[in-house]
């Protein structure tokens, strides 16, 4: 959005506005890019700060009313200053440019397989790849999880030495934290309760 055309006659206008004279009750802060303007309001009791009020563009209707966030943290005291005209373009260009990168980025993450997508029976089953016949990728993955790849053979050959050599270390030393049996309070049970008569 660019911003709002204004005439010679509407800038010394404004410019008129925003001076801050004694008598004046009110002053103009600003305009946004819808027409709106933003006022200071002296309140009544003296040594109190002005009041911030917005003036609503009149030929837009109450429904279709849109207030930047940058005014509102001027309306509400969290801003000192008012926004100026090219701030306000620069933060609705920003605006416009989150939400095409956001959409770039929607679209890229459903172009991606999901994991709660259903799969499709003839790849899970069959497992048909580019220039195979069909069935003969399902009989190879079938022999793999029967037999198991090379690697994975290999792996539990390694384990299973690994195995037998921590056992053999094992018979052929006693482990010194094991628990030796035969203790006095080893096999000793608590008593079961049993209520005494009921004294008045």
């Amino acid at each position: 959005m660019s911003a709002p055309l204004s005439s010679p006659f509407t800038t010394i206008w404004q410019k008129w506005k925003t001076l801050k004279f004694p008598w004046r009750r009110r002053w103009l802060a600003g305009t946004d890019l819808n027409g709106n303007t933003f006022w200071y309001f002296k309140p009544s009791l003296a040594f109190t700060r002005p009041r911030r009020i917005l003036q609503n563009n009149p030929n837009i209707p109450y429904s279709d009313i849109e207030i930047s966030p940058s005014w509102h943290q001027w309306l509400r005291g969290t801003r000192p200053t008012p926004p100026s005209l090219p701030e306000q373009i620069q933060d609705v260009q920003r605006q416009r440019d989150l939400k095409h990168l956001a959409a770039a980025a929607d679209a890229r993450w459903a172009a991606k397989p999901s994991v709660l997508d259903k799969p499709s029976r003839g790849n899970l089953e069959l497992g048909v790849g580019d220039g195979e016949a069909e069935g003969t990728m399902g009989k190879r993955w079938e022999e793999g999880q029967r037999t198991g790849s090379g690697e994975t053979v290999e792996k539990e050959r390694s384990e299973g030495k690994k195995r037998d050599r921590g056992e053999q270390m094992r018979k052929g030393k006693e482990n010194p934290w094991a628990r030796q049996k035969g203790s006095a309070g080893e096999e000793w049970q608590p008593e079961a309760w049993s209520p005494g008569p009921m004294k008045r």
